[in-house]
């Protein structure tokens, strides 16, 4: 198998934000590369010969969001609070916006310190702007949401996005943006520990950063957190968020849910498995991935349980309605991957390929296991050029020939930051979070 030969590139020059770089790259302005995260780069090349490593870039924190990519710019922000954009060809700063002082202690639990960017930014390309949501604790602890100018950094506006009645210091924004309608989407959930007084929660405000704020909330007590790197994910008009579990545990009250919401935040659907209880008093999240959007109006969700369930996007089905259910044999944990009617799932040591059968006049939905890659502590897939690429909790790149799920290429990174480390694609080039810095690889 092939392994990444190292070569650090310099000089280039800095282009316009709208400008196409001239290997065929194309954007990748959310996480997953668009609105359903499906995590396809669809205009990738063949990758015949692997990777080679073409550039390194430190940063001022860790990389927990997934780069972005418009244009010729790579866009990173780190726990810092500091936002940066690298030229895709050479890895060079091209500007560098820090805004505000990230958070260095005094929560009731979580694992993340210094917290500042958590959750993976979303850019509108048309409109030229990227929008980031960052925590500090100057003048008490809060959420802002950015709109940057891609071109510049330069800030268009900003403004809280915390939900009143919140307690912003309990309230974790790891799930990544999401835009619809010209909104702008933000989901919280709570801190590592499940401490203090969260709930699941999303907030929205217009692109252009007027008027009024508008928010869901989980109809829990407590808990019901929508915290997937992903995060919400937008099909037909909505977005579908899952949840992780709640209190209390004897209620059918969002937790432990997929839920359907429309651009106004109304609640249209949900699905709840038929144990809900088992799997709040388990602490077993459906909310340990986002749903995945698949043909013919159908959703795929796995949990911490490792069941995955196969949905209709319009009739969720409320309690115990799936379609179709598979055991993977491993709790889900991150992100997955679609290609057509194949979904790649990032579980706890392993990755899986699930093959979906969808429902026909005379045919019953299915989903089935078409291979396994055991040993993987997988982050959240994505798929470029025929081969499933992979940055590991295990400090590796991996990537798994589509078909049938054998490496055909791997090489060592530096320590990653968090347990959901999640790459990028652009053209031939792959950029990877790790810890500390932005690597690219290039396709030979």
């Amino acid at each position: 198998m092939a392994r990444a030969a190292g070569r650090r590139a310099a000089g280039g020059a800095n282009a316009p934000a709208g400008d196409r770089a001239p290997d065929g790259a194309l954007d990748w302005p959310a996480y997953g590369g668009g609105p359903t995260r499906s995590g396809l780069a669809a205009g990738a090349p063949a990758y015949r010969g692997g990777l080679r490593l073409s550039w390194t870039t430190a940063v001022d924190g860790a990389v927990y969001a997934e780069p972005l990519v418009v244009g010729q710019k790579v866009l990173v922000a780190t726990e810092d609070d500091t936002f940066y954009a690298l030229a895709s060809g050479t890895g060079r700063v091209l500007w560098r916006r820090q805004l505000g002082a990230p958070v260095t202690g005094g929560l009731p639990c979580g694992n993340i310190l210094p917290s500042g960017i958590t959750g993976t930014p979303v850019a509108d390309p048309a409109a030229g702007l990227v929008f980031v949501t960052t925590f500090s604790a100057s003048g008490g602890y809060h959420h802002t949401l950015w709109a940057l100018r891609i071109a510049d950094g330069t800030v268009a506006w900003h403004r809280g996005i915390d939900v009143p009645g919140s307690d912003p210091r309990a309230q974790q924004q790891r799930a990544a943006l999401a835009l619809l309608d010209g909104r702008v989407y933000v989901a919280f959930g709570g801190l590592y520990g499940d401490c203090s007084d969260y709930k699941g929660r999303v907030a929205s405000v217009p692109e252009s950063g007027r008027g009024p704020l508008a928010s869901f909330t989980t109809a829990t007590e407590r808990e019901g957190a929508i915290w997937a790197p992903p995060g919400p994910v937008v099909s037909a008009g909505s977005l579908f968020v899952a949840t992780g579990n709640g209190t209390p545990y004897s209620v059918v009250d969002d937790s432990d849910s997929v839920l359907r919401l429309g651009a106004d935040l109304d609640l249209l659907g949900r699905f709840t498995p038929s144990d809900f209880e088992t799997l709040s008093a388990d602490d077993e999240d459906l909310g340990s991935t986002s749903p995945a959007v698949l043909p013919g109006g159908l959703l795929f969700q796995a949990g911490k349980q490792g069941i995955g369930y196969l949905l209709r996007a319009g009739r969720l089905g409320g309690t115990g309605g799936q379609l179709a259910s598979v055991d993977l044999g491993d709790g889900a944990f991150g992100g997955d991957a679609v290609v057509g009617d194949t979904v790649i799932v990032s579980c706890f040591d392993q990755l899986v390929a699930v093959g979906v059968t969808p429902p026909g006049a005379h045919r019953r939905a299915g989903l089935r296991i078409l291979w396994r890659a055991r040993g993987v502590q997988a982050g959240p897939p994505v798929v470029a050029g025929g081969v499933v690429w992979d940055v590991t909790r295990e400090d590796q790149l991996l990537g798994l020939r589509i078909g049938d799920g054998e490496r055909v290429f791997t090489a060592g990174t530096s320590p990653v930051a968090t347990s959901f480390p999640g790459l990028s694609v652009s053209g031939p080039r792959l950029f990877v979070p790790e810890g500390l810095r932005v690597v690219s690889y290039t396709g030979v």
